[in-house]
């Protein structure tokens, strides 16, 4: 790999890497912080990356490692999950946007009550867009156990979103 192809390749990794560190230790100044490290320890290894098959998978399981050590070390704090939109926030009403903020809260909340397994594999199908392939690399699982994971994760997160929005009560439909 030349110098010109790694640069290009890491600075298509930095924004990625970013987003799925900030999105578990919801700090933008810590995510800069493990993203960095992150980046220094591939510049550090360069020569050994022949052997890695997948780099963007090794660059974002060391982040994801690199990340979970930095919340030991500040006292585990809560993930914020960020709404992101694409759409312009003014197209929104304003009771609209207070519905889709506290569902957001509403889903950092259930998510939080994942399993690990289960939520990392929801935050990087789901709220990252990686591919389940994409996954199996990142987390070292085989295909099933992503499927598994990921179907655990949407069933227990609908079931509570629904008893939410359904204020506890059963309908006909989920009562038989």
């Amino acid at each position: 790999m030349t110098r010109e192809q790694f640069e290009t390749q890491v600075l298509v990794l930095q924004n990625k890497l970013f987003r799925y560190t900030l999105s578990i230790v919801g700090e933008k100044e810590l995510a800069r912080d493990v993203v960095q490290e992150v980046l220094i320890k591939l510049w550090s290894q360069k020569e050994e990356l022949g052997g890695i098959k997948n780099l963007e998978a090794w660059c974002i399981r060391s982040a994801r490692n690199k990340a979970y050590d930095k919340l030991r070390l500040h006292a585990n704090r809560t993930v914020e999950l960020k709404l992101v939109s694409h759409q312009a926030a003014f197209d929104l009403s304003p009771d609209k946007t207070a519905e889709n903020q506290n569902l957001v809260e509403t889903v950092q909340r259930l998510l939080h009550l994942l399993p690990e397994k289960q939520r990392e594999v929801f935050r990087l199908r789901d709220l990252l867009g990686y591919s389940n392939q994409e996954i199996e690399g990142i987390m070292e699982l085989d295909a099933t156990q992503v499927k598994v994971n990921l179907f655990r994760a949407r069933k227990k997160i609908r079931a509570k979103l629904n008893l939410l929005i359904n204020y506890g009560l059963e309908n006909e439909k989920t009562a038989s």
